[in-house]
């Protein structure tokens, strides 16, 4: 991993929630990970704890594994040993997502989302 100085100007981000990470700099590695059950419900009342993650398949199931990494020989030559960034507007970063200005050598995201929607009859 190239290391680089990293310079920023301005970066206006509203929102960060659910895992996710804001980087300046370097960063060896990342593995943002989530699990979340969005319930929205017609009516007054909900009842806490009213679904469990152990109740959907989705939390459970195994990942594919990706390739494995293909080896190849390259040579990078960088002009300039900085990262400049004048300005960057972000409205919102969520569940497990990432924003860095530098290098990183390794990132592993997961997210695992269930939206339940109770209507009334």
């Amino acid at each position: 991993m190239i290391n680089r100085l990293v310079k920023v100007n301005n970066i206006d981000l509203y929102d960060l929630v659910f895992s996710s990470t804001f980087v300046i700099g370097d960063s060896q590695q990342a593995r943002p990970f989530s699990r979340v059950i969005a319930v929205q419900k017609e009516g007054a009342f909900y009842k806490e704890n009213m679904v469990k993650f152990e109740q959907f398949p989705i939390f459970d199931l195994q990942l594919q594994e990706t390739l494995p990494e293909a080896q190849i020989d390259d040579r990078h030559y960088h002009r300039n040993t900085t990262i400049h960034v004048d300005s960057v507007r972000i409205i919102g970063i969520s569940t497990s997502s990432m924003l860095q200005v530098g290098s990183l050598e390794y990132l592993d995201a997961e997210s695992r989302v269930k939206h339940i929607r109770i209507l009334r009859d």
